[in-house]
């Protein structure tokens, strides 16, 4: 049984073809996946950063002046 399977696949190379061709659109959505969500943590983080940053404290000679 297997050799015939064998003998089918050494004269139909297609079904090989398609599925080497199914896992590099599998392969080229997952780098696409883990390049967006990498790119989305980054710009969450950068704008959790952007927002909690407190005013910069007022410089002494500005302090000077009110005393």
């Amino acid at each position: 049984m297997s050799s015939l399977l064998m003998s089918l696949i050494r004269e139909n190379p297609l079904p090989g073809l398609a599925l080497a061709s199914l896992n590099l659109i599998v392969a080229l959505v997952l780098v696409s996946l883990s390049l967006s969500l990498g790119i989305a943590v980054s710009l969450l983080a950068w704008a959790h950063t952007f927002a909690a940053r407190e005013e910069p404290a007022r410089s002494h000679v500005a302090q000077r002046r009110l005393a």
